[in-house]
């Protein structure tokens, strides 16, 4: 899932809006008054909402919303990671790994009383398919073929060629269920508090900047929410959030804090930094049709370059790891394919042994792009050391450019030849770092890579069931990947979150899927 976020505005509007957002939070919590034991938790975050329908939703702020309110057939954890029934009661392939059939939940209603057929499932899974909104989220379903509806409660999925992980895509934000026809079939419902799924919470208003409110739905199929609900209010400064965090006008916090901000909270009393198992990373892309990356050898001599180790001590104070592959390390498969290829740490001597070799004159001339608040505050000081790290020797000659969000992500890969992006697995197998990066139909990064080694690879590894020939499959990818160098990663870090210490249960959904599920927690 890539990162998104829309904008950072002046100090005076910051204020403003929080003091909106605080007005609006206590209007919610009167709202939102009939008490338990659970009480409404009141979450701050950085993050910001794209569109709130799924279809339209992939960006990490949208998904973290989304998942409260929408449902799939299939999820993956808390805890466990492997697939298991939500709004199917079981489900399976049929003979080869091309069909897949799910038998569905009798007596599930969505958040206006309608009852949820099969119906359902096949709009939702079409109107993805055939909207494909510019966020890239309909890449997902690059292998579906069609579904369709077999009875009032049975789907069975057609996939243009074999995927042993479709059960994994059934898990992704593509695949989030909504009612027939209240979505429109060819174009995003806007980000209204009109947003209708089957979930634990129903959105009862949506303020966008400022705060979503989420009510326990009292009709939901499932066990009840711990809490009352959710309020969650939207900070532009991660600062301010911090501070409405110290004072209690916050319960908690997802996303994100600065480093130096996370050290401080750990040392503040009456407030608990969680951690858990994460599988987010950061990564640079490198455009294969545009001056100087299209050279080999300069993606070669930046992979030398890249200050990995200087970016997680001196920015990060330790909270990341460096990372040398584009699949997570714990994932099963992941290999160190860059350090294999390209040393544990930076080489001066052999990055411009690899530019001499090919006649690169030095200093090369490069811009790298950037996004100044959508990733953090840090994100500036993060290029900063890798522009410290490519200029050693005199053999690059670095610009540094930055953009918010919106114009940011609208120049991918059109004006920028190399450029900052950042990763949440939709699903959590080796497969979601690769396809959506290396594979000629999936590739969201448009950084024109396009190798048929690889796609053959990718093919073969989507259509083998046996786990640990998959896994063969996903160790040749990635060494391919550090070979032809269209991505460099660099950092991995931990799901984080942070709250005063009457909060409970935040542990029970920190893994490796980096959902946060508010129903879990109470106070």
């Amino acid at each position: 899932m890539k990162e998104q976020g829309k904008w950072r505005v002046a100090a005076l509007l910051a204020f403003v809006l929080v003091v909106v957002a605080a007005i609006g939070a206590g209007a919610a919590r009167s709202a939102m008054s009939h008490k338990t034991a659970g009480g409404i938790i009141v979450d701050g975050t950085t993050d910001s909402v794209t569109n709130i329908d799924p279809a339209g939703n992939y960006d990490f702020g949208s998904g973290t919303l989304d998942y409260q309110i929408f449902q799939h057939l299939l999820e993956a954890g808390p805890g466990g990671l492997t697939p298991h029934p939500v709004l199917a009661t079981k489900c399976g392939f049929r003979g080869n790994l091309k069909t897949f059939a799910c038998t569905l939940r009798k007596g599930v209603k969505f958040h206006n009383g309608k009852s949820f057929t099969s119906a359902d499932v096949v709009w939702s899974f079409d109107r993805v398919v055939r909207i494909k909104d510019p966020s890239g989220i309909y890449t997902l379903l690059s292998n579906l073929k069609s579904v369709k509806a077999k009875g009032k409660y049975g789907v069975v999925f057609n996939l243009k060629a074999p995927q042993a992980t479709w059960p994994q895509i059934l898990t992704t934000g593509a695949a989030q269920i909504v009612p027939k026809r209240v979505y429109p079939l060819k174009k995003i419902k806007p980000n209204s508090s009109s947003q209708i799924g089957t979930g634990p919470y129903q959105l009862k208003k949506f303020s966008p900047g400022q705060q979503a409110v989420l009510q326990k739905f009292k009709g939901y199929w499932g066990k009840p929410a711990k809490n009352d609900g959710v309020i969650i209010r939207y900070y532009t400064k991660s600062s301010t959030m911090k501070l409405a965090l110290t004072r209690k006008d916050i319960d908690m916090a997802f996303r994100d804090f600065t480093p130096t901000e996370l050290v401080s909270l750990q040392k503040t009393k009456g407030i608990v930094v969680h951690k858990g198992s994460g599988a987010s990373i950061r990564y640079l892309v490198l455009n294969l049709k545009m001056a100087p990356t299209d050279k080999l050898a300069v993606r070669k001599a930046i992979a030398y370059l890249m200050p990995r180790q200087t970016i997680a001590k001196r920015v990060y104070h330790g909270l990341v790891k460096p990372l040398y592959s584009m699949v997570a390390a714990g994932l099963p498969g992941h290999i160190d394919a860059f350090k294999t290829t390209y040393g544990a740490s930076p080489s001066l001597a052999k990055a411009r042994a690899a530019l001499n070799a090919a006649g690169v004159r030095t200093p090369v001339n490069i811009t790298l792009w950037y996004t100044p608040s959508h990733y953090g505050d840090s994100s500036a000081d993060e290029f900063a050391e890798i522009k410290r790290g490519l200029e050693q020797g005199n053999l690059f000659n670095v610009t540094l450019k930055s953009a918010e969000w919106a114009q940011y992500s609208d120049a991918l890969g059109k004006q920028y030849g190399a450029f900052q992006l950042g990763w949440f697995p939709d699903y959590v197998d080796g497969e979601n770092y690769l396809l959506p990066f290396y594979d000629a139909k999936s590739n969201f990064t448009s950084n024109n890579y396009n190798s048929a080694k690889m796609n053959a690879l990718l093919a073969k590894e989507q259509a083998t069931k046996a786990l640990a020939k998959r896994i063969a499959f996903i160790k040749q990818a990635q060494t391919l990947a550090a070979k032809d160098a269209p991505i460099i990663p660099y950092w991995q870090a931990a799901m984080v979150a942070v709250s005063r210490n009457n909060v409970k249960n935040i542990g029970r959904t920190l893994d490796p899927t980096f959902i946060m599920r508010f129903w879990l927690i109470s106070k």
